[in-house]
């Protein structure tokens, strides 16, 4: 290895232990924790960044240059740290104090891209890093298509638990979100996807992202019936219960990846934005608040955020955002800003 590399190395090193510095907690005993799903909502969609400088750009450019020398997704620790620093957030700020997000170029997701698609990616599952990172490759590789869906559509459990205890659950319907972001790439697993439709829990709602997003045909039917069905157990007056938030939100998000179908399907969302949700705000409890985090979704299927604003003031106001879905990763917290 030349010593330009060994300097890539060193760098990512320091990257990866800079990120667990920042973004772990030390586990001080070990706890028991109960195994949940993650919820199907895609939190990294979050477009509101600043240009990179050349000390960022410097960043990005040293992960991307060594996915292009080191395979991706192999056991290499390159190619780990890499994979790491791309997938995560970067932050402009000092210490103690979180500045803005600053944007990853879209050239350098190109070239990762091509990377993904010129490995044989036999490290074995994608972990949630690689999941996030495969979210933002366009276009999206087909053998990054199939192993997100692996994943996916595992018949058990995939359990990811970062040496920080971040996580500690099911990346499956984290999976299936993603698996619907890509679009039509996705369509050779929306029959499949079909057949696991429900509002039971995260992977049922994650299942009907996927089913959607391929255009099987009865999904966007059956989304609908099952957030009618959801909406009536609520009394009007009443704000809707987190579990049932969170499913409610998981199927929205499931009507707008359908695409342009989306908008002879919008009824059950409508309904679900003049309603009051649940909403967790520590140290006080349960607060009732208005959906708004749903005002993103209503904005993209209509395509028109004024429409929007005019139909639900409170998507414009400074009310506060409700609470992220139950078990949604700890850097959620931070995009919310």
């Amino acid at each position: 290895m030349d010593r330009r590399h060994a300097l890539v190395g060193f760098v990512l090193t320091f990257l990866a232990g800079f990120w667990v510095g920042h973004h772990g907690t030390a586990v001080q005993k070990p706890e028991i924790r109960k195994l949940r799903a993650m919820p199907a909502i895609p939190v990294w969609r979050n477009p509101q960044c600043v240009t990179a400088n050349i000390k960022e750009d410097e960043h990005f450019e040293i992960a991307a240059s060594t996915l292009e020398h080191v395979a991706p997704n192999s056991p290499d620790w390159l190619a780990i740290g890499a994979e790491r620093s791309l997938s995560e957030d970067l932050y402009r700020g000092s210490p103690g104090k979180l500045g803005a997000r600053v944007c990853t170029p879209a050239a350098i997701y190109g070239r990762v891209a091509a990377a993904f698609a010129g490995s044989a990616l036999n490290k074995g599952r994608f972990d949630r890093h690689e999941l996030r990172l495969a979210s933002h490759l366009q276009p999206t590789p087909a053998n990054v298509v199939d192993a997100v869906a692996r994943v996916a559509l595992f018949p058990r459990p995939v359990i990811d638990d970062d040496s920080g205890g971040q996580i500690d659950g099911d990346i499956r319907p984290y999976a299936l979100t993603v698996l619907a972001g890509f679009g039509h790439e996705s369509a050779r697993y929306a029959a499949e996807a079909f057949e696991q439709i429900s509002s039971e829990n995260s992977l049922g709602t994650g299942a009907a992202q996927v089913a959607a997003a391929g255009g099987q045909p009865g999904a966007l039917s059956r989304i609908e019936s099952l957030m009618n069905e959801l909406l009536a157990t609520v009394p009007d007056d009443k704000p809707i219960p987190l579990a049932t938030r969170d499913r409610l939100y998981e199927l929205s998000w499931a009507i707008y990846f359908s695409g342009e179908s989306a908008k002879d399907h919008v009824a059950p969302v409508i309904r679900l934005m003049g309603r009051h949700v649940q909403s967790g705000a520590p140290p006080f409890g349960i607060v009732s608040l208005h959906p708004k985090r749903m005002c993103e979704v209503l904005s993209k299927i209509y395509g028109d955020d004024k429409r929007v604003s005019v139909e639900f003031p409170y998507c414009a106001d400074e009310s506060p955002l409700e609470s992220y879905p139950q078990g949604a990763f700890a850097f959620s917290s931070a995009q919310a800003q």
